[in-house]
């Protein structure tokens, strides 16, 4: 658990600067091991997809109709056949029937949902590919037990890095590295940026120096860089011997002792539904009514509570339609649960 050095002035949002030996060391990366590591969790992806489309012909690529807008658009912007298909992803693990969509000419991307979504994949041989993206159930169980082709994962979600995002193979051992060599284009530029931002929301966490508005700025210009920025650039020495400072950590067992003790002080509400799983990626609010939603969004950030809204641009037919995530990571202390507990229970809609 994190010192008193990081206080609980702005909750939430994109990680400060965090020293690796914060953190305690975690034997679990030993079950990921043909993996390749890459700039993003987006590059990891097209990279695999342009090897599957030199092995065979890809008939169709289908998402989950609940997915990150930014990654689908960026996607279909390199593809030219993703289709989708229906999921429930909050509550229901009902068993989904890929042959009703998918051929053996195809590629189905699965989607760990929050950590706690596990798919029965088809066995026979005459299937299609899968891929399973744990993004936000990085190291959770789904995620080291995968029965999936192949699995995908942006790390700076859970790991305090400017970028990374990683290929493996659960039952494998094929070269996924990155074939082309001799791009020359240099992503320094946007780590260092990002690194910038990071160690500004340090100082800020810290010494309440500068203003939120430094760091958020170089964040917004980085984030719209990479939804227009489509070359998979082969990761250099310095940047993956940085990332695996912070691979091998623990991130669930603090997150998930903060979960237990914060569903013990929340008084139930009937405006919002709680996804019950320690192992989930956060604190999941999951709603049926869009402006009790926003109401409570907004008392957060209020309270200085940032939490991330995932993903607004998706439209589902079930009861449950809006996801609120409160970041409940290992940044913070029971005492900063106790104040998210009392900020989420004063909210009167």
């Amino acid at each position: 658990m994190l010192t008193k050095e990081i206080n609980t002035i702005g909750l939430g949002s994109f990680f400060p600067t965090i020293a690796p030996k914060v953190l305690e060391a975690s034997a679990k990366i030993e079950a990921i091991k043909n993996y390749e590591l890459f700039y993003t969790g987006r590059h990891a992806i097209k990279h695999l997809l342009t090897l599957l489309q030199v092995r065979k012909k890809i008939r169709k690529i289908w998402l989950p109709n609940y997915y990150c807008p930014h990654v689908t658009s960026w996607l279909r912007a390199n593809f030219n056949t993703i289709d989708t298909y229906a999921i429930e992803p909050f509550f229901a693990k009902l068993p989904i029937n890929f042959d009703d969509f998918a051929t053996e000419e195809d590629v189905v991307i699965l989607n760990n949902f929050w950590g706690i979504y596990e798919y029965q994949i088809p066995e026979n041989k005459n299937r299609a590919v899968y891929i399973e993206d744990h993004s936000h159930g990085w190291l959770s169980a789904p995620c080291l037990e995968s029965k999936a082709d192949y699995c995908f994962a942006s790390l700076r979600k859970t790991l305090p890095i400017p970028l990374g995002g990683i290929l493996w193979q659960p039952n494998g051992n094929e070269d996924l590295s990155v074939l082309n060599k001799t791009i020359k284009e240099d992503f320094s530029m946007v780590w260092d940026k990002i690194n910038t931002a990071m160690t500004l929301k340090c100082h800020f966490n810290i010494n309440e120096t500068g203003t939120v508005n430094d760091y958020l700025k170089i964040i917004g210009e980085t984030e719209d860089f990479l939804h227009h920025q489509y070359t998979v650039i082969p990761i250099n020495e310095k940047h993956k011997e940085f990332i695996l400072k912070y691979l091998g950590k623990e991130y669930n067992n603090v997150k998930s002792q903060n979960f237990e003790y914060i569903l013990k002080k929340l008084v139930p509400k009937s405006e919002f539904a709680i996804l019950d799983n320690k192992n989930t990626f956060g604190l999941e609010l999951v709603f049926k009514d869009r402006e009790a939603f926003n109401s409570l969004k907004q008392h957060l950030i209020h309270n200085k509570i940032y939490p991330s809204e995932l993903w607004a641009e998706n439209i589902l037919e079930t009861p449950y339609k809006y996801l609120l995530n409160i970041h409940i990571d290992f940044r913070y202390t029971t005492e900063t649960m106790d104040y998210i507990a009392e900020k989420l229970n004063s909210w009167n809609s």
